[in-house]
């Protein structure tokens, strides 16, 4: 195990004080001299939201002092410059520097990639970020950079759970209901359990679950209160089925033409920034106070049984064998790729939040962007 991490964690070790996800580097002594190179970051969430007020705002702040004043972001959000789905051509063309550019909106165009997405595989989405950004340059690199854009990081969310307008306790219950889902894995998985799966944006979840386009919806509880879907959806079904990995990319001239120094700083910073959506927002006490804020509404919160869990893994048992299966018959390592997940998942689990911080700020991976 500690063979597969290093080979991905190699490189320079700086002298980094590991002081949370959110703290400085050690500050470079580089005055600003001459005038800020803005990036723009583009979103379809709006400035409310958890993504932008608790990952956004502090990796900005954060960058800003460590490149004294040197790089900023300006945030371009609420669709305001592109859709949800719309990241990969938004930044390939130009129009945004840094966006959302999720696999899940175009999952055709992806193979191994939705791997993550497998079902019961993360103890955490801060453990889920770190083991796909540990693999990104070996197994998945080749996929995303073919888009014509770099990965900036990756958010892994709280696990998926239900909202939904009438009680879902059994697996009997999800039977012919119309789930939102993402396109990937995360919708093969509803149609396993027996519901129809209906790819929706999570920007358009609340007219859709309100006006009956859908029964239900699959989503982190996180984004559940924060799309405000406790006004309109009174059942919550925890099983905990999977993570989704929220993609972020970055447009390929904007960080090439940046000097050494700065790219540096950025790469490192990034690599920080993982860490920040999965800890502050989709884990800790942000996604406590989303389940209280569920709770305080009158939202039923069903629990499964083990026994009654243990059906639902059994039935989205076999997506595993599939998903292998499938992309091993196109010659990819898709076998060796779940393997490694599995045991690097299993080898971060009993890492706690500050030592995943130190992890990340102290020892980034080498190798998701080259320069």
């Amino acid at each position: 195990m500690d063979d597969a991490v290093d080979k991905t964690r190699r490189g320079v070790v700086g002298a980094l004080a590991a002081i949370g996800f959110a703290g400085p580097f050690a500050a470079g002594s580089r005055r600003q001299t001459e005038a800020p190179i803005t990036l723009r970051y583009s979103s379809h969430v709006p400035r409310g939201h958890g993504l932008y007020t608790e990952a956004f705002l502090p990796f900005s702040k954060l960058i800003d002092q460590q490149t004294q004043g040197r790089l900023r972001f300006v945030p371009f959000t609420d669709k305001l410059l592109h859709g949800a789905e719309d990241g990969f051509k938004a930044t390939v063309a130009g129009i945004t520097d840094y966006t959302h550019a999720y696999v899940t909106y175009q999952p055709g165009s992806f193979k191994l990639l939705h791997a993550p997405q497998l079902p019961f595989l993360f103890p955490s989405p801060a453990v889920a970020t770190l083991v796909v950004e540990d693999l990104y340059p070996r197994y998945f690199k080749s996929e995303y950079e073919r888009m014509g854009v770099y990965l900036a990081h990756c958010d892994c969310t709280s696990p998926y759970n239900i909202i939904a307008k009438r009680p879902i306790r059994a697996l009997e219950d999800l039977h012919g209901i119309k789930m939102r889902v993402t396109g990937g894995i995360t919708a093969e998985i509803f149609r396993e359990l027996g519901s129809v799966p209906v790819p929706i944006s999570a920007a358009e979840v609340y007219p859709a679950l309100q006006r009956g386009i859908v029964d239900a919806v699959a989503l982190s509880a996180s984004d559940m209160v924060s799309y405000r879907l406790q006004e309109i959806g009174p059942y919550y079904t925890r099983v905990d089925l999977n993570v989704l990995v929220l993609q972020y990319s970055l447009n390929r001239s904007a960080f090439d033409a940046l000097t050494g120094d700065l790219k540096e700083l950025l790469y490192r910073a990034f690599r920080v920034r993982s860490q920040m959506a999965s800890q502050n927002y989709y884990s800790g006490p942000r996604y406590e106070r989303a389940l209280s804020t569920l709770r305080d509404a009158g939202v039923e919160m069903i629990e499964l049984d083990p026994e009654e869990r243990s059906r639902w893994q059994q039935a989205v048992a076999p997506l595993r064998a599939r998903f292998t299966a499938r992309y091993e018959a196109d010659g990819l390592p898709a076998r060796k790729v779940v393997a490694e997940m599995a045991e690097l998942a299993q080898h971060y689990a009993s890492f706690s939040r500050d030592e995943i911080s130190a992890l990340v700020a102290q020892s980034p991976v080498r190798g998701i962007i080259d320069w």
